[in-house]
């Protein structure tokens, strides 16, 4: 176990502002709670980058607790970089091509 500093590629704000977005529209407070357990999940993240097992080549896959999104980053030796945040019921082809596309922009 080893503790890193998180940090997020551009693309990620985006994400974050569609997933606020999409729990305000039908959740009182809905954009508060996503963010809460966002940043709950990132504390984990932090603490321990290894915790969370590999998905796709070398990224792994942070479930945010009682949401429908993930968290993908990649382990870096210095740093913890999180690559996107998505909605996990999209296909998995979907998301292997989102990843693979921000990669290579990177």
């Amino acid at each position: 176990m080893r503790t890193q500093p998180v940090e997020f590629l551009e693309f990620v704000e985006f994400d974050l502002r569609q997933a606020r977005g999409f729990y305000d529209s039908w959740l009182p407070r809905g954009a508060e709670q996503f963010r809460d357990k966002f940043r709950e999940t990132i504390s984990w993240i932090e603490w321990n980058p290894e915790l969370f097992q590999r998905k796709y080549k070398h990224y792994r896959r942070a479930i945010i607790r009682r949401t429908y999104f993930g968290i993908f980053y990649v382990i870096e030796p210095e740093v913890t970089v999180v690559v996107a945040v998505l909605d996990l019921r999209r296909e998995p082809k979907v998301i292997r091509r989102m990843l693979k596309a921000r990669s290579e922009r990177e």
